[in-house]
């Protein structure tokens, strides 16, 4: 696979008589260097079975002005060739590719559009960088913490390039305006910001031990930078798809997999640019008992100096026999902040209500721009220029999310009138926590003899993004996670740019 520096690239853009790239004309380039005759970015998809096949038809249908589909990727042959397939039915003629190095040698494809398990993506942003593509990356930035930064600073090291995370909100008019009221002090000071994914998670089953792989799977290549492990999973999605996403391996629970969404409009409209001074979560996996590792209750507690953040996960019903979720303040998966003289409500798709603290309507925001985050990408390609999504803030976000689980992980099961002791001090945690009582009970959850998790309170550095404190035994074990740090197995290595310990 080819390795691109600056150097190189400018080198073969005079080589190619690509003046026009130098002054960033993406569109003029393009034309000509083999490209569409109008100036069409050429576009690849990768992973696309879920998130992908959506982005596969935005680019396919011409839903996106400006970039056209030209290759496709997956691990899965079986869910390649269905893709091709679905291609050919629009009239599409793409290249399909397997291995996603190979697509990385292509030079006919401009910009690559990612969307692979969790565990893949630090790893194939860093790797487009490095090819002399430009990236949009799905949700969440990365598997782990220092797998994030690394992202952030190739980034920085090839910014010739455009990279862009899948963070859709960010392009969000409505919360961008809410944000503008939120600081000019009209609804007074933040006095905390709720995160909430109350999605449902059914039981994914037991299993007796390893599953076979389909045939159709090169394992090798869906596994990358993960250990190679057997799957011992294999629900209604199979051994292989879907619900990876409850395992540590892979994913991170909904924390990281909806409400990184969330998460990041919460500490934007925070305003805080960073990473927290503290964390601390509680939760588990309760109603069932299933194969899967992650929470489907989880309550993270993020200590800012402005205001705390805390976010809430849950997977079961409003009640047993039920399929409705909770809701709080009307809100199932948004965000809500809270001020001194009323609160913001963000829903899930970004849009942006204001109310007072009687619950009262006060203004429903509708500047738009709520579905124009791919859109925006393809914009970024021809100007040259990231406005939304940035990689940086991907990055924070993101991390939040491993926080709050490198807690959960670092924790300890008590019975839960020692976890309210534990977390008497903080009012909007052990108002939380009392929710998450009832809530439990309402689920025919014995919450006398079923016992949560209470992680530590874990001190940040925020420098060097990792732990401190005199708490040597904890400290070590949070920093040993690999949801902090984890460096991939060989060929599948992470570059590190800056070495971080």
């Amino acid at each position: 696979m080819t390795h691109w520096t600056r150097k190189d690239f400018l080198k073969a853009s005079f080589a190619a008589g690509g003046a026009a790239l130098l002054t960033r004309n993406r569109a003029f380039a393009i034309g000509q260097a083999g490209g569409s005759a109008n100036g069409d970015v050429r576009i690849a998809v990768v992973g696309i079975n879920s998130q992908g096949a959506g982005h596969m038809r935005d680019y396919l249908t011409g839903k996106l002005k400006g970039a056209r589909l030209v290759a496709i990727c997956d691990a899965d042959e079986a869910v390649l060739n269905r893709r091709k397939a679905d291609c050919e039915k629009e009239g599409g003629k793409v290249a399909t590719y397997q291995d996603y190095r190979k697509l990385l040698e292509n030079p006919d494809i401009d910009a690559v559009v990612c969307a692979p398990p969790n565990h893949w993506h630090s790893l194939m942003t860093i790797w487009a960088l490095q090819a002399g593509k430009d990236v949009y990356i799905e949700k969440p930035l990365s598997h782990n913490i220092w797998e994030g930064r690394q992202v952030v600073e190739a980034v920085k090291k090839y910014s010739n390039r455009i990279a862009v995370a899948g963070t859709q909100n960010r392009s969000s008019n409505d919360i961008k305006q809410a944000i503008e009221i939120i600081r000019a002090g009209t609804l007074g000071k933040i006095q905390w910001a709720r995160g909430l994914c109350y999605k449902p998670r059914d039981s994914i089953g037991r299993t007796p031990g390893p599953q076979p792989v389909p045939a159709s799977v090169d394992y090798d290549l869906w596994t990358g930078p993960a250990p190679l492990t057997p799957s011992h999973r294999n629900g209604p999605r199979g051994p292989i798809h879907y619900d990876w996403h409850w395992f540590w391996n892979y994913g991170g629970g909904d924390i990281s997999n909806q409400g990184i969404h969330q998460m990041d409009v919460a500490r934007w409209m925070l305003g805080e640019p960073g990473l927290p001074p503290s964390v601390v979560s509680f939760g588990g996996r309760f109603g069932y008992q299933d194969d899967a590792e992650t929470p489907n209750t989880l309550v993270s507690v993020f200590n800012y100096e402005k205001a705390p953040l805390i976010f809430e996960v849950r997977g079961l019903p409003m009640k047993a026999g039920m399929r409705a979720m909770d809701a709080y303040r009307g809100a199932r998966v948004g965000v809500v902040v809270q001020c001194e003289n009323g609160y913001v409500h963000v829903s899930e798709g970004g849009g942006a209500v204001i109310y007072d603290n009687d619950n009262k309507k006060i203004q429903t925001l509708a500047a738009g721009g709520n579905g124009a985050h791919r859109q925006n990408f393809v914009k970024a390609l021809h100007e040259r220029k990231v406005v939304n999504g940035s990689i940086s803030d991907a990055h924070y976000s993101t991390a939040l999310c491993h926080l709050g689980n490198i807690s959960y992980l670092t924790g300890k099961e008590k019975a839960n009138a020692a976890v309210a002791e534990a977390i008497q001090a903080s009012e909007p945690t052990k108002e939380a926590f009392g929710r998450v009582l009832d809530h439990l009970k309402a689920n025919n959850v014995d919450v006398d003899s079923t016992k949560t998790f209470l992680g530590p309170l874990l001190t940040v550095d925020a420098a060097t993004e990792t732990f401190t404190g005199e708490e040597k035994v904890i400290v070590a074990a949070a920093n040993s996670c690999p949801i902090r740090k984890r460096v991939g197995r060989a060929p599948f290595v992470v570059p590190d740019f800056q070495k971080v310990t």
